[in-house]
């Protein structure tokens, strides 16, 4: 545990969560300021550096697989999800998370098989805003 990690002190259960996920090495948990119903943060319980390209493959493999699980599990929660997306971005809190968007609205697309959605946004980014978008 690191000191002063607010995620290691939800995965010692000092602060709670609202926990939707656990096992040994992992848990999963609502946000507290959610941008979307379902947003999720998946993290390690132990403590790792919040960059996923710099970890040994067994913790990176570990988070994805989960983080995984429970994509699947948001997809069956919501009727109009059909996925959830996931990024790892890691400025906010230093420690190893990803992120899951349950993607509301999609549901009925996938009926027909694979539908593209494109984004209105139009928006270059000079520098990161805190904030990653996927859009073209």
């Amino acid at each position: 545990m690191e000191t002063g990690c607010i995620f290691c002190k939800f995965a010692s259960g000092e602060i709670p969560t609202r926990t939707i996920a656990e096992d040994e090495k992992h848990m999963a948990f609502l946000s507290h300021r959610p941008n979307t119903e379902g947003f999720t943060v998946v993290i390690t319980k132990d403590h790792h550096n919040s960059y996923f390209a710099e970890l040994e493959d067994d913790v990176r493999t570990g988070i994805v697989n989960f983080a995984s699980k429970v994509a699947k599990q948001l997809d069956l929660v919501f009727p109009d999800v059909a996925r959830t997306g996931m990024i790892f971005e890691g400025f906010g809190v230093d420690h190893l998370h990803c992120k899951l968007f349950p993607m509301h609205g999609t549901a009925d697309t996938t009926k027909e098989g694979w539908q593209k959605h494109a984004s209105s946004v139009d928006k270059y980014f000079h520098n990161y805003e805190g904030y990653l978008s996927s859009h073209d």
